[in-house]
């Protein structure tokens, strides 16, 4: 009876019996009673990923993923961060602009013409159908000027000689003009070499039966002797205006 006895714990000692979650390692057709009998095999994961982990040639692999996905984070935030402040920025500097004048220095000379001139208005096939009132109203040397919305300085022994233009539009249509294309400035009376305007708002648009205000300019050298301005179209008659100003 003690052999009995004996015999009978040894065979149901939980530490010489295999139990059932030892076998699911060795066969896998088995699962484990204990855990939720929905995940088979569930009792094997937390080992494995021990076994995995335990590798010594797995931890390259591991540190690289792990990088990996960090790097990947942190650029899709810094992408998601400039979308979203790409926005302010552009409204603010709207608005400040808006709110604020830009302040240029005043004329160094100035000098009042009021030349009136009529140029034909053409439609396609070149017929005239209107006329371009185009007024040369004064001419001034500035050393800062506003051109499209920048400011722009001369540098040093140069100024810009500019001339303020009031185009009135006299056809039903709206018209788009290139101020530019009517003068020509003859410096220091060397009519070989005419200027035509680098500085200019072209192609100004006027509407029907409308007036508008425009700007012209050359860069010049602040010791020329002398100025005038050719007017006309580019393949009609000119007229010559001699300038006083000064700088």
């Amino acid at each position: 009876m003690e052999n009995l006895a004996v015999n009978s714990l040894i065979s149901t000692s939980p530490f010489t019996r295999p139990s059932r979650l030892e076998m699911t390692d060795y066969s896998g057709s088995f699962h484990n009673t204990s855990q939720n009998n929905s995940f088979p095999g569930a009792g094997m994961k937390p080992k494995k990923f021990q076994r995995f982990f335990k590798k010594p040639r797995m931890l390259p692999f591991i540190i690289i993923a792990v990088i990996v996905f960090v790097i990947a984070i942190v650029g899709i935030g810094s992408v998601i961060r400039k979308s979203t402040t790409n926005v302010t920025p552009t409204s603010a500097s709207t608005t400040t602009s808006n709110s604020q004048q830009v302040n240029v220095p005043k004329p160094v000379a100035t000098e009042a013409l009021n030349k009136n001139f009529a140029f034909p208005l053409k439609d396609a096939t070149g017929k005239v159908v209107s006329n371009i009132q185009y007024e040369i109203q004064s001419a001034e040397m500035d050393n800062q000027v506003i051109v499209k919305g920048e400011v722009a300085t001369a540098i040093t022994g140069k100024t810009f000689l500019i001339l303020n233009l009031q185009i009135t539009n006299n056809y039903d249509k709206a018209v788009q003009l290139n101020t530019r294309d009517y003068v020509r400035l003859i410096v220091n009376g060397n009519t070989d070499e005419k200027l035509a305007a680098t500085i200019h708002n072209d192609p100004v648009d006027v509407e029907p039966i409308s007036t508008t205000f425009t700007r012209i300019g050359f860069p010049i050298s602040t010791n020329t002797t002398s100025l005038a301005l050719e007017v006309g179209e580019i393949d009609g008659p000119k007229q010559t205006i001699p300038l006083t100003i000064k700088y």
